[in-house]
């Protein structure tokens, strides 16, 4: 197939795939936003505030970047490239939002294992103002990371595109990606995952809470295993196609189209 055939096809797939999962993300997100804010019986479980700062961090990159990248995609024409500033903007958004919102997954995560813990010390660990402390340290950690992002990325007119302007910090941003987006979510969530699943296993009712906490509890790990099932699926083919990039150090702008497939895709 030529080439050009090819990247149509990838054009398609991104409009297609980027605007579905925009669009199926927001309604979880919102979904979440309202399950954990309304209900009173989520305001005193530290992981259903990590799940509502997360699901609002997450809708924050959706809203930065998902829908305009598919209409980008669908028009030609990238929306970013309209102001400077927009484009800095929007490149700090999306990768403070995109750190914080797996930050807050990760703490959900280790909540949840705490919590299914014997130990009562454990359990007792993550208390309310703890979890809040931790939420304002972790939100301008996340800022800082993303303002390098927008420091080096600016309006390209030659291609119409909001981009890097520095080659060195390209290929750092690639690693960054790699580490913090595909193998920091893929070891943590897995390794939390796994170790709440199997107390939950082992674990008989508690008499220390109610019947109704208990199930309240159960809940909220339930969504937390169900989601880090997902962003672990979710990012094995770019998981793949950057151990493919790593392994056999390839020039990161001298990609195939079969192999800019494969990144479409994941």
């Amino acid at each position: 197939m030529p080439d050009v055939q090819l990247l149509v096809i990838i054009q398609c797939i991104n409009i297609y795939i980027v605007f579905f999962a925009a669009s199926i993300g927001t309604i979880g997100n919102i979904l979440h936003i309202i399950t954990f804010t309304c209900l009173k019986k989520y305001h005193t479980i530290p992981s259903s505030i990590f799940l509502v700062r997360a699901s609002f961090a997450e809708q924050l990159t959706t809203i930065d970047l998902l829908f305009p990248q598919s209409i980008g995609y669908a028009t030609g024409h990238d929306t970013r490239v309209m102001a400077c500033l927009f484009c800095k903007i929007t490149s700090v958004l999306y990768t403070g939002g995109g750190v914080f919102t797996l930050v807050c997954l990760y703490l959900a995560a280790i909540d949840r294992y705490l919590q299914t813990c014997r130990s009562a010390t454990k359990r007792q660990w993550m208390k309310m103002k703890r979890a809040l402390l931790l939420l304002c340290i972790f939100t301008f950690l996340s800022i800082g990371l993303g303002l390098p992002f927008g420091i080096f990325r600016d309006v390209i007119p030659s291609i119409e595109q909001c981009n890097f302007i520095n080659a060195t910090f390209t290929r750092l941003s690639f690693y960054f990606y790699a580490i913090i987006g595909i193998i920091s979510p893929v070891a943590l969530l897995v390794v939390f995952g796994y170790l709440t699943w199997r107390n939950v296993q082992q674990t008989q009712q508690r008499q220390a809470t109610g019947q109704s906490s208990n199930n309240i509890a159960q809940q909220v790990t339930r969504m937390i295993l169900i989601k880090t099932t997902a962003i672990v699926i979710s990012v094995m083919p770019s998981a793949g196609f950057n151990l493919y990039v790593l392994l056999f150090n390839r020039d990161l702008f001298s990609y195939t189209s079969a192999e800019l497939l494969v990144f479409a895709v994941g």
